[in-house]
C-alpha cells in the first residue's frame, strides 16, 4: 500500500467516525460511546479535510508551490485594446490601466518606478531637489516634447507637484513597454 493509500484510508477512518460509524464494521456507533461526541465528531471532520487537502496536495504537507509568475509582456490584442485617455493621466493613473488589462495571476504587473526610473535614464524625466532637500522627478525638454507636464495640486496634506501624460505621451510609453521592461528586468 502507498503512502497516498494510507492516506486515504485514514481520511475515509475519520470521514466514517465523524459521521457516527464504525470505520471497520460500517455499522452506527451507539449514541451513548464516546466516539460519537459532538467534539470529537467536529475534529474527525477536521482531521479528514487536512487529509483530503494533503492527498490533493501529492501527499505533501505544505500548500503546493504557486507557479512562478511571468515577466510582464503585453500582446498585440492587449496593446490594440488599450484606450488612451483623451486628457493627461498620473503615472500611477496609466500604470493601473495597463496592468488592467492583463492576466496578474499569471503575469508581475508593470510598476511606476520601472517606467519613470527608464524616463529619467533617457532623459524624458531629469530629477530636481525642493526646497525642503527632497527630490522630485520632472520632465525635460525632451520630456516635454513627447506630452509630459506638469501640475500643482493641493490635498489636505499639502501641495504638491504631479507630472502628466497626455494622449501622446502614454502612445509614447505603450510603445515602448519591450524596452521598459526588458531594462527593468535586467537590473
Amino acid at each position: 500500500m502507498t503512502e497516498l493509500e494510507k492516506l486515504e484510508r485514514a481520511r475515509m477512518y475519520l470521514d466514517k467516525l465523524a459521521n457516527g460509524i464504525d470505520p471497520l464494521t460500517d455499522q452506527e456507533l451507539p449514541d451513548d460511546t464516546m466516539l460519537n461526541n459532538v467534539r470529537l465528531a467536529r475534529c474527525f471532520f477536521y482531521a479528514a479535510d487536512v487529509l483530503r487537502r494533503v492527498i490533493e496536495n501529492g501527499g505533501e504537507v505544505q500548500a503546493a508551490k504557486k507557479a512562478k509568475k511571468q515577466g510582464f509582456l503585453l500582446t498585440p490584442e492587449q496593446l490594440e485594446s488599450f484606450h488612451v485617455s483623451a486628457s493627461p493621466v498620473s503615472i500611477s493613473d496609466l500604470v493601473e490601466k495597463i496592468n488592467a488589462i492583463i492576466d496578474t495571476d499569471k503575469m508581475k504587473k508593470i510598476s511606476t518606478t520601472a517606467i519613470t526610473n527608464w524616463l529619467l535614464e533617457k532623459g524624458f524625466l531629469q530629477e530636481a531637489i525642493k526646497a525642503d532637500g527632497k527630490k522630485l522627478r520632472l520632465p525635460s525638454q525632451q520630456g516635454l516634447d513627447i506630452g509630459l507636464s506638469t501640475e500643482d495640486r493641493v490635498t489636505v496634506r499639502g501641495s504638491f507637484t504631479v507630472v502628466l501624460y497626455n494622449a501622446d505621451a502614454q502612445t509614447f510609453i505603450l510603445d515602448h513597454l519591450g524596452a521598459i521592461t526588458e531594462d527593468s528586468q535586467s537590473k
